[in-house]
């Protein structure tokens, strides 16, 4: 089911941006779009947690959609949103999670090379069928580090991770597993800080939302600037 997913998600967001893409600015030579790069959209500071080089895309957290344009923290141009999802649901979890998923994809602009490489120098990588389990040891990479934490509790949409204490700034980075041949696999995405408990939504709800999302979208009316689902 998640293969499904993920596969239509992204094939249905590759032509909704390829149809309803926004004016982007120019990005400086030497732009790199990754797994970990820090974004800034208006006042708010995030991360990227994801990227599909072929189809120059990247995902992050909807609560970082403060502005469609997205620039590194030098002011250069990395793209613009191109649909986001804001959670809506107002019930909170028992572990104070709420229960909606939200996220945003973003057009890599034009002069931007795009990259799956974390800044560790693994490839992140999106496995059919895995999920995260409670007990899992799981990091969270920026440009400027990597820090891990092992998986407290589990829901459908997301969970909860102890001891890796995060920075709200990186809000949206890739949350991923090391398997046995030491590739990382993605397992979500930062969307939480609270002093060392830290919460995020799992990929596949990420990619679920997506694809209904992107769906209900009818690009036969081109917007200006990204689509906001839910807002």
């Amino acid at each position: 089911m998640y293969h499904r997913w993920c596969r239509a998600a992204i094939a249905v967001v590759f032509v909704l941006v390829s149809v309803e893409t926004p004016a982007l600015g120019r990005a400086a030579v030497g732009v790199t779009a990754y797994p970990g790069l820090e974004i800034h959209q208006g006042s708010v500071v995030c991360v990227i947690g994801f990227v599909e080089p072929q189809m120059r895309i990247a995902f992050s957290a909807g609560r970082c959609n403060g502005d469609p344009m997205v620039t590194d923290r030098y002011g250069n141009a990395v793209g613009a949103v191109t649909l986001a999802g804001q959670a809506t649901v107002s019930e909170v979890a028992v572990d104070g999670a709420a229960a909606g998923v939200d996220y945003e994809v973003i057009t890599l602009a034009p002069e931007v090379a795009a990259t799956d490489l974390l800044p560790t120098g693994l490839r992140l990588q999106s496995k059919p069928g895995f999920r995260v389990q409670p007990g899992a040891r799981v990091c969270e990479a920026t440009a400027a580090r990597q820090r891990c934490g092992r998986v407290d509790t589990v829901t459908e949409s997301r969970f909860v991770i102890a001891g890796m204490d995060a920075d709200q700034h990186e809000i949206g980075a890739p949350v991923y597993v090391l398997d046995d041949d030491n590739h990382a696999l993605i397992a979500g995405l930062l969307d939480g800080v609270r002093g060392s408990i830290s919460e995020a939504q799992s990929w596949p709800a990420v990619m679920r939302q997506v694809y209904l999302d992107s769906r209900s979208v009818d690009s036969t009316q081109p917007p200006s600037q990204g689509r906001t689902i839910g807002s």
